[in-house]
């Protein structure tokens, strides 16, 4: 329930939200720490604490940042999978003029369909993380269509073998790139991760809490900013951990983008040369 909260929002919401939640319960554990211990005995110890905290507190920072870097890894690599997947649909659409006509417009028509499918059906089970395999079994289904044509598809001239078996080699492509597009959708940090993170938040806090400055505002000022600091981070791992949920999520637009050059460069009423039956449903459809 609470990721979905996270991924129904914005991210502006999500920080101040996390922010404020870990500012606020450490405030609280600083409150009680402080009542506990006075700060003159802590003042004693504080080159001591200070010490201990450098290696703690660095030591956090780079689990920290080595988190962040990677979910920022991943979120490039699947935007790099989508476009992959989105170019092998556009090497399919504009290499179909070397194919028979008729042939050409089914495959045409078929990465269409796959497109509509890919961008209305599963982009949303994506960003709802509903990933069961039969919200992605049409498109399974489509993209063995458009292999089974190529498949059969018997090549009259030279011509027609090379663009044959270019297409071929697309459309594996093409399969690749949607089973990785899948799998990177299924990713995000392991709960261990995010407990180990949560942890050592809870040790710096303590190592924060065992300095023992005059000012007890001093002390609340740093446990602010020293917290505020890591829930920024936190929230940046939040919006990056599922590359298709949220504000800052990989989008559909590469797919989007294939339709709209093919529809200039195939235009429906052109679609099948010398009309026919054919082209003129195709049209209708459009």
């Amino acid at each position: 329930m609470l990721n979905h909260w996270f991924y129904s929002h914005p991210v502006w919401e999500v920080g101040m939200a996390v922010c404020l939640a870990i500012v606020a319960l450490s405030l609280i554990g600083l409150r009680i720490f402080h009542g506990w211990i006075p700060w003159h005995k802590r003042e004693e110890d504080t080159s001591m604490v200070g010490l201990s905290y450098a290696l703690c507190g660095g030591l956090y920072a780079v689990m920290l940042a080595f988190v962040a870097v990677g979910v920022f890894e991943t979120m490039d690599r699947t935007s790099a999978v989508a476009s992959e997947e989105a170019n092998s649909l556009g090497s399919l659409t504009f290499d179909s003029p070397g194919l028979p006509p008729e042939l050409a417009l089914r495959v045409r028509e078929d990465v269409d369909k796959y497109i509509e499918i890919v961008t209305k059906k599963e982009w949303p089970s994506q960003r709802e993380f509903d990933m069961k395999a039969s919200n992605f079994a049409e498109g399974w289904a489509q993209i063995r269509r458009i292999s089974l044509d190529m498949a059969s598809f018997e090549p009259a001239t030279q011509g027609q073998s090379t663009v044959k078996a270019e297409m071929e080699g697309v459309v594996n492509e093409l399969f690749a790139a949607r089973r990785t597009r899948l799998l990177a959708a299924n990713q995000h940090l392991p709960d261990a991760v995010w407990q180990m993170l949560v942890f050592g938040l809870v040790l710096v806090a303590v190592y924060v809490y065992l300095f023992g400055p005059h000012s007890y505002r001093i002390h609340i000022a740093v446990t602010t900013l020293t917290m505020l600091s890591i829930g920024l981070v936190f929230t940046l791992v939040i919006a990056l951990d599922y590359p298709f949920r949220g504000d800052v999520s990989v989008d559909s637009e590469a797919y989007t983008g294939v339709q709209e050059v093919a529809e200039h460069i195939f235009p429906p009423a052109a679609a099948a040369p010398g009309g026919g039956e054919h082209s003129g449903a195709h049209a209708k459809e459009k």
